[in-house]
């Protein structure tokens, strides 16, 4: 029984013990034979299945399915799954086989994020420099078409962004290029004479920007530059000239210069979307591009060129703001805030095709300006609404004047600034709309002449189903008990109306 005891030890499990004992009971049936017994339970014994102690070293079940189906795909798809993946999943597919070791060199799209960025380590820079170094000098494929490099909160690439930009313009038929580091970046002169260029975006952090004499961005459609700043008064007005058939343009930031004025003529006879954001005194922008879909004009000195409609309009947002401490000085003169007003009248006429429009705080303090009274053209197809304006009653008739010239307005969104004239008392003019069916206010002070603009608004517009005011969180008690009795006599003029005050 030594040996059979001894046989018996081995098993660990002692599930796995007593399965062995029932095994070699069934089998040991003649007790008085008990040589041919031990044999009977050594050879059971050895029968069973065994476990081995160490884990088994199974390949990866995803790589065991992905090696048979890769060998076989054309080298085209499997550049097309590789240019839709994230950079860092595009590198990892180096380890999928043989064949995709060194494929992911040729992927033809690349999007290097923050997201991509490695953890915050020793070396985590460098490491990353050198793998956007090989990205771009040790492609293999047909050309990178499309590079987007977006790293403002990481390392200091704007020094070898600039060798980036030289090589893809000079070595690759380069479709798409967005650039946004932290720090300036001075474009090379080899990218404005890359005839390859569809869309362009450059992040340039007040670096002065250098326009060679000669651009040839002949296939550019997309151009957006945010904060520039040009060398040369002509610089911009040469790069606009060179991309005839532009789509789309974005200025935002724009820096300029007081030694000089800088001219912008914007009319490129194919553009649709235009995008001028700055707050400089010395730039004059004047429009003439009479296909304009969507208008974003946020500055000074904006001019339309005279006899210039646009009617594919279909969204403006105009926002000409002026210094609070000059306009003061200049409305005791009259004459600087009387030419402001009409340039604002004839400004605001011009999109009188627009389905959607937003006008700031200071358009219609120009527009309340106007002598005799204002005088604008109907907005026959103008849907939605948005104005800025101070509390007081010339404000309240400018908005009501352009809800009155607009038959088809169905939605209205105001917003009061506080601001100087708010003690002007005057009568708001009986205006009478139909189609108007919602309305919001917003940072609602519960003055004098918003408490009469909202009963005088859901009075006449019969068709109004919603009303929504935000009331700022200054007011006091008292006058918020007065607003409570004026929403009340506003939901018994109209049982269907829906008021919200928030």
């Amino acid at each position: 029984m030594g040996f059979m005891h001894r046989k018996l030890k081995r098993p660990h499990n002692m599930r796995r013990r007593q399965n062995f004992l029932n095994w070699a009971r069934i089998i040991s049936t003649d007790l008085h034979h008990r040589r041919e017994s031990e044999i009977a339970y050594v050879n059971a014994y050895q029968m069973m299945p065994r476990r081995s102690a160490r884990r088994a070293n199974f390949p990866s079940p995803t790589i065991q399915m992905i090696e048979p189906t890769t060998i076989i795909l054309p080298i085209e798809i499997i550049c097309t799954i590789i240019s839709l993946l994230p950079a860092c999943d595009v590198a990892r597919c180096s380890i999928l086989s043989k064949q995709w070791k060194r494929i992911w060199l040729s992927n033809v799209n690349w999007k290097l994020t923050s997201s991509d960025y490695p953890s915050s380590r020793l070396g985590a820079e460098q490491q990353y420099l050198e793998f956007i170094n090989d990205v771009v000098v040790f492609h293999t494929g047909p050309g990178i078409r499309k590079m987007l490099i977006n790293l403002t909160n990481h390392g200091a690439f704007h020094r070898s962004v600039v060798f980036w930009m030289d090589y893809l313009a000079s070595h690759y038929p380069i479709n798409e290029l967005d650039i946004d580091v932290n720090g300036p970046v001075v474009p090379p002169a080899s990218l404005f004479s890359c005839t390859t260029l569809v869309s362009l975006r450059l992040v340039l952090h007040d670096a002065c920007l250098i326009i060679p004499t000669e651009v040839h961005l002949n296939s550019l459609k997309e151009l957006c530059l945010e904060h520039p700043r040009f060398a040369e008064s002509g610089d911009a007005q040469r790069l606009i000239n060179s991309c005839r058939i532009l789509n789309k343009l974005e200025f935002k930031g724009c820096s300029g210069n007081p030694f000089y004025d800088l001219h912008l003529e914007i009319n490129l006879p194919e553009l649709k979307v235009f995008n001028f954001q700055s707050s400089s005194d010395y730039i004059y922008v004047h429009v003439a591009a009479m296909n304009l879909e969507i208008f974003t004009f946020k500055g000074r000195n904006l001019i339309i060129s005279e006899g210039v409609e646009f009617p594919f309009l279909k969204e403006v947002n105009l926002d000409e703001y002026e210094l609070w401490i000059q306009y003061r000085i200049f409305n005791r003169r009259r004459v600087p805030t009387e030419q402001s007003a009409s340039k604002m009248h004839k400004t605001v006429s011009s999109f009188k095709m627009a389905k959607k429009l937003f006008l700031s705080q200071w358009c219609t303090e120009h527009l309340s300006n106007i002598q005799p009274e204002i005088n604008l053209p109907n907005f026959e197809i103008l849907t939605s609404l948005s104005i800025e304006f101070w509390p007081n009653d010339y404000h309240a008739n400018v908005m009501l004047y352009i809800i009155n010239c607009s038959p088809n307005l169905q939605q209205l969104y105001a917003r009061t600034y506080m601001k100087t004239r708010t003690d002007v008392t005057e009568p708001l003019y009986d205006y009478f709309h139909l189609q108007l069916k919602y309305i919001e206010m917003d940072s609602f002070s519960c003055s004098n002449v918003e408490m009469r603009l909202v009963e005088r608004l859901a009075g006449c517009c019969l068709q109004l189903r919603r009303l929504n005011i935000n009331l700022i969180s200054e007011i006091e008690q008292p006058i918020r008990r007065n607003f409570r009795r004026v929403v009340r006599s506003i939901k018994k003029l109209s049982p269907k109306l829906i008021v919200s005050v928030c």
